[in-house]
């Protein structure tokens, strides 16, 4: 430290996928783990880029109010696709962008029904209406037979409906999609089931862990039902319970669940061993078991979406995506333009896989992802903050590797960022001690000079590459000196969705502690 030419120090955030970690100790947290990730979606070669936008895909057409009941999974039929919701007790369907009723009344306003396709028909069940059946262009039915007593949900498994949700009983019909609406459809005098677990059930996920068994859970564990229609089960071992049965969803790595018992966490079950995935979470703590809770996966990411704790409004707020690529927690607010909120997710799986989702509070439908790179035209804000960074965490700028000696007190020189885009500005916040002192840096992304084929027309057969990322040098006020800095990355804009490259943070080291 006694030298006359104070030594060179460079913080690199070369990379954005390690994930969100609001538990631990900034001195046990990797470079490249953040404490929020908000609308900042990771790339592979290790930068981030802005979340895609949402975009309204349906107006209600006559006039609902209160919160939609269910948007249901989307329904297939001789060829033919249909999204079906359930408004205020009333059957509908997405025609364009409008809602056009179907059945009237269908079904008992505000109780959460639940829905598979399957067969050439819709099923959908709750535990006040009980079961009943839609086909496309055709009202509301209810079958000859139904189980004797109303369940919450309905799956289709090995050729066979099955009921559970409202009590300890799991019921299986016959075999053959052409006997689900017969008068002996859940007789035991023919080849349909039931069985009684130890608890209540919460929810199954089908096929699993193997194609030969079904996995059901109660708040306490998870067991295996087999042997259709001669049916058993078997409690798996260290198993875990689940408390929110629409938050169950099979991906390529297993089954997502939020449980409560033993711990409250988000776990991942592979077929082996139960995963806790939120363990440097603390959003975890926050989620109201009150409220209703979904999860849904999609192109190797789970969605969780559910209500927080003191946040005064009773519908779902907040969605946490954990990918299992990259191994991270990110969230993804409420967009601030819309002024509207998440309600029931559905995936458009018989086309082209699109997550939907419904609002909690009013008669619309939102997209939430799309196969584009578009931002839907929203505003998204975006947000990313690190950890409080130390001189350990810092590396000699000439190349002598990390910096030897902790809580050295630091002169932040420059900021040097690698960015692709053409509008709009990323914004670099810093603070230092905890607060004491703060500043940022705007870095503009507008393209100077001509613009190709707006300001002038070029032969397209000679474009052969694009444009080059920019690099852009910020130098910082003088009083950007501490022992510890985090830093936030921030983008907010309507169009072109910037990437971020890397960051690099220039320092000289003044004193130890």
């Amino acid at each position: 430290m006694n030298r006359a030419k104070p030594i060179e120090l460079v913080l690199e955030l070369l990379s954005f996928s390690g994930g969100e970690n609001t538990v631990g100790e900034d001195q046990a947290l990797k470079n490249n783990e953040a404490r929020i990730i908000e609308n900042w979606d990771a790339l592979s070669i290790g930068g981030m880029i802005r979340s895609k936008g949402f975009n309204e895909v349906a107006d209600g057409g006559a006039g609902y109010t209160n919160a939609p009941d269910l948007l249901a999974h989307h329904h297939e039929e001789g060829g033919g696709t249909q999204v079906y919701l359930i408004v205020e007790g009333d059957l509908v369907k997405k025609d364009l962008t409008r809602f056009t009723l179907l059945d009237d009344g269908a079904f008992t306003p505000g109780i959460l029904s639940h829905a598979v396709s399957a067969g050439d028909k819709f099923w959908i069940t709750n535990t006040t209406d009980g079961l009943k059946y839609t086909t496309i262009g055709g009202a509301i039915a209810i079958p000859a037979s139904i189980p004797t007593s109303n369940r919450a949900r309905i799956y289709h498994s090995k050729y066979r409906l099955l009921a559970e949700g409202g009590g300890r009983r799991v019921y299986g019909s016959r075999a053959g999609s052409g006997n689900w609406t017969a008068a002996d459809a859940w007789s035991l005098a023919n080849d349909a089931f039931n069985i009684d677990l130890p608890d209540e059930t919460f929810g199954m996920a089908i096929d699993f862990p193997s194609g030969s068994e079904d996995l059901v859970f109660t708040y306490f564990a998870a067991y295996s039902l087999f042997n259709y229609p001669d049916v058993a089960f078997r409690k798996i071992l260290n198993s875990r319970g689940c408390c929110a049965p629409l938050s169950i969803a099979k991906g390529d790595e297993g089954v997502y669940f939020f449980s409560n018992h033993p711990s409250r966490g988000i776990f991942l079950y592979n077929g082996s061993e139960f995963i806790e995935l939120t363990i440097n979470c603390d959003f975890i703590d926050n989620v109201n078991l009150a409220g209703r809770i979904f999860g849904i996966y999609k192109d190797g990411c789970y969605y969780f979406v559910y209500n927080e704790s003191g946040s005064k409004v009773s519908y779902p707020d907040r969605m946490r995506i954990y990918d299992a690529t990259l191994g991270r927690w990110m969230s993804r607010p409420v967009n601030e333009d819309l002024s509207d909120n998440f309600g029931y997710p559905a995936l458009l799986k018989y086309d082209n896989n699109e997550l939907y989702c419904a609002s909690s509070q009013k008669d619309k439908l939102y997209e939430l992802e799309t196969e584009d790179n578009s931002d839907e035209g929203q505003n998204t804000e975006a947000n990313y903050k690190t950890k409080d960074f130390t001189s350990a965490d810092f590396n000699v700028a000439s190349g002598g590797g990390r910096f030897p000696i902790d809580e050295v007190r630091l002169k932040l020189t420059k900021i040097v960022l690698s960015a692709y885009g053409t509008k709009g500005a990323i914004t670099i916040q810093w603070t230092a001690d905890r607060g004491a002192y703060s500043g940022s840096q705007t870095f503009s992304l507008i393209a100077d000079g001509d613009i190709i084929n707006d300001t002038f027309i070029v032969n397209t057969s000679k474009v052969i590459t694009l444009p080059p990322d920019k690099t852009i040098v910020k130098t910082l006020a003088n009083n950007a000196v501490g022992y510890r800095f985090n830093f936030q990355i921030l983008n907010s804009n309507t169009g072109e969705r910037p990437e971020v490259k890397k960051i690099k943070i220039h320092a000289i080291a003044l004193q130890e502690k």
